[in-house]
């Protein structure tokens, strides 16, 4: 009777075997199917096809992807509960893990946890197993900025943040040199400091990189009127 019932339990383990292998292709088209989705701003579409997904075959980044998806739709307690049972989950890999915990940071920071976040963003830029530390600095730099335009302008305070929001973008940029993104802000910061000349050459490099930035093109020519009208006087 013991050999009867390992065999009974045998059975049904090489069952599931056999299912599972058939649902994998199903899950990875589904999951291809949500990227795309995702790519093109879709996420409530991409939420469902994910979701038929993970139905066939639940895996970390199938996971991470609808973790992702329910943030961008502003449903953040759930992703938070999602992000923090990936971040936890042993079989997530380590780079996939990382790419989580900036999520799940972006999710506290909404949620109105800044410190929290802003702890793990000074965590994942050291972090080798994070393969895009310049998104890291770039949100500890527009922490740093948000905090900024919350003070008086004409206070040490005020520059002080600025300071850390440029010192952190600047990192940004060091590891991603035409991250667009870190130049706007960085412009940003050099316009609330009046410093017309450094604004100027950052927004003309991040045109180089990006010609169709508008709100970019717009402060160039304001800036260039500016400088103009100065050298004028």
């Amino acid at each position: 009777m013991k050999k009867l019932a390992r065999i009974l339990i045998i059975i049904p383990l090489l069952v599931q075997c056999g299912k599972q292998k058939k649902d994998e292709p199903l899950a990875s088209n589904f999951f291809q199917q949500a990227s795309l989705e995702a790519e093109h701003g879709n996420p409530k579409k991409a939420l469902n096809l994910i979701e038929k997904s993970i139905e066939y075959k639940s895996t970390p980044k199938a996971l991470l992807l609808k973790a992702t998806l329910l943030y961008s739709i502003n449903e953040l307690n759930e992703s938070v509960t999602l992000f923090k049972k990936i971040i936890n989950d042993k079989k997530t890999p380590p780079a996939m893990k990382a790419d989580a915990l900036n999520n799940y940071a972006s999710a506290l920071y909404d949620m109105g946890d800044p410190d929290q976040a802003y702890g793990i963003w000074c965590e994942l830029g050291i972090n080798k197993d994070y393969l895009s530390p310049e998104l890291s600095y770039f949100n500890l730099g527009l922490v740093h900025l948000r905090k900024a335009t919350k003070l008086p302008d004409d206070t040490p305070e005020y520059f002080e943040e600025l300071e850390n929001a440029e010192r952190r973008l600047k990192q940004a940029l060091t590891v991603s040199k035409n991250y667009t993104d870190a130049l706007f802000y960085l412009g940003q910061i050099y316009i609330r400091r009046n410093q017309l000349l450094p604004a100027r050459d950052v927004l003309i490099d991040l045109l180089l990189e990006s010609p169709e930035h508008e709100i970019a093109k717009n402060l160039l020519l304001r800036i260039e009127k500016q400088i103009n009208a100065a050298k004028r006087a």
